[in-house]
């Protein structure tokens, strides 16, 4: 079994948690929670993920929401939280699940030095204090004992933009929640002409760019999709602000989509964490081809930088650049004829 760094430093102390009713949460990147030995363990994940458990482990359940609440909590007495890259993600996590944990709880961060988790210290100073436990690999481990709770609002959370007259709402950790995305924008810019039909968007974080076509062609038949549970509810939150409408399903690429659209939008990451990946968008290009209909279009942006011209020729017969700047371009590619 193969475990992170953060993983291996909770590794180091797993007879600390053998007597411990354990919530894990967070940037949970590998299998440690459910081979971690405890009284009771639940599990939060807020992305579609891919943790099983077996028959040996019946003391194990999971819990697929984004927010907490007393019941999702309750019977639990520890936390083990795996920090993501984002500070303002974590704070927003953080302050939803410490509002519910019952005071005392034992509450144990993991992190890696340069996601900025040391600053989890002062973040939460008024709700617990920190303390080192075990440091290696560029990762830290710190724990403390909750002594106090704050009432947790959601709304308090959302950041709104307005591009255009749309208004755009993004919970921390989505995609494009400190500003609109420039390469989002460019995409958008694409959308001047009407465009009709059932269209796909993947990945679609605060949902700009389905809001931006629904804004040019409010007769199209809007699928929004997306791994992260935040980027669902901002999504919901923009379609509703905007009067739009639009169906919202959690999918990691197109695991949960079994329709056909005539086009496929997205503004693709290429950072998986803190690394350079381009597997996403790879998978977008090669399996649009079970989702889209006859003569179907897949249209999205991407840094000047990258070129994804030869993948594009194994799946579509023709496709073009028709929209660039200094740092973005945008693809259209049409789906072979069969």
């Amino acid at each position: 079994m193969i475990f992170s760094k953060n993983s291996k430093l909770v590794l180091r102390h797993q007879k600390i948690f053998k007597n411990k009713k354990v919530f894990f949460s967070g940037n949970i990147e590998d299998q440690l929670p459910i081979h971690l030995l405890t009284i009771k363990t639940k599990i939060h994940l807020q992305k579609s993920q891919n943790l099983k458990k077996t028959n040996d482990n019946k003391n194990i359940t999971f819990y697929r929401q984004l927010l907490v609440s007393q019941d999702t909590v309750k019977d639990y007495n520890t936390l083990i939280y795996f920090w993501p890259k984002n500070k303002s993600e974590a704070t927003f996590q953080l302050f939803n699940i410490l509002s519910y944990f019952p005071i005392e709880s034992e509450i144990f961060i993991v992190g890696g030095n340069s996601s900025g988790v040391k600053s989890a210290k002062l973040i939460l100073k008024e709700w617990i204090k920190l303390n080192k436990v075990d440091n290696a690999n560029h990762s830290i481990l710190m724990s403390g004992i909750l002594v106090n709770k704050k009432k947790f609002i959601l709304e308090n959370f959302f950041k709104t933009h307005v591009w255009k007259n749309l208004i755009i709402k993004s919970l921390p950790g989505v995609f494009g929640h400190k500003k609109i995305d420039e390469g989002s924008k460019l995409l958008a810019s694409t959308f001047s002409k009407k465009i009709n039909g059932k269209i796909l968007d993947v990945g679609c974080g605060s949902g700009f760019l389905s809001v931006s076509l629904l804004r040019k062609s409010p007769k199209c038949l809007l699928t929004m999709i997306d791994r992260k549970m935040s980027a669902l509810i901002s999504s919901q939150a923009t379609l509703d602000a905007n009067f739009f409408k639009g169906e919202v399903l959690s999918s990691d690429i197109y695991s949960n989509v079994f329709n056909k659209f005539n086009m496929i939008i997205s503004n693709p990451p290429f950072h998986n964490d803190l690394k350079t990946n381009f597997n996403t968008t790879k998978k977008i290009i090669f399996n649009s081809i079970k989702h889209l209909k006859k003569n179907g279009e897949l249209r999205f942006v991407t840094n000047q930088c990258f070129s994804y011209d030869f993948y594009l020729k194994k799946v579509f017969s023709d496709f073009f650049i028709i929209k660039k700047n200094e740092r973005y371009k945008v693809y259209q590619a049409f789906l072979k004829k069969i």
